[in-house]
């Protein structure tokens, strides 16, 4: 379970912006999650939630989480295919039988921090 370690870092990063930015605090985060990245969002959550206590910058902080299907693309055909359950993702392409290359669905990143 490294979503702890995740959540920290998060919060690192969000008190270093609003000491750059002289805030007094941090009203939302937007974050988007991969459904390929590892990150259990539950997890993740819950460990954000616990910082609250002993982070006074996101006390009140809403954390909004965007789930990002996995899109793969295959390099000989150009046809791009879209996995709504990573679970049952083949990477095979269905056109030209050629292996998939995953384009998007491990991402983990801060798209926007809004402060007071």
């Amino acid at each position: 379970m490294h979503e702890g370690a995740i959540a920290e870092s998060i919060v690192d990063i969000l008190k270093q912006t609003a000491l750059e930015n002289d805030l007094k605090g941090i009203v939302k985060v937007h974050l988007r999650i991969g459904k390929l990245s590892g990150v259990m969002v539950d997890a993740l959550l819950f460990a954000l939630e616990a910082l609250r206590t002993e982070e006074k910058i996101i006390e009140s902080t809403l954390f909004e989480i965007e789930r990002v299907d996995v899109v793969a693309k295959c390099n000989i055909c150009n046809r791009e295919f879209s996995f709504d359950d990573e679970t049952e993702m083949a990477l095979i392409c269905p056109s030209c039988g050629m292996p998939l290359e995953i384009i998007s669905g491990k991402e983990m990143e801060i798209v926007d921090i809004e402060g007071v």
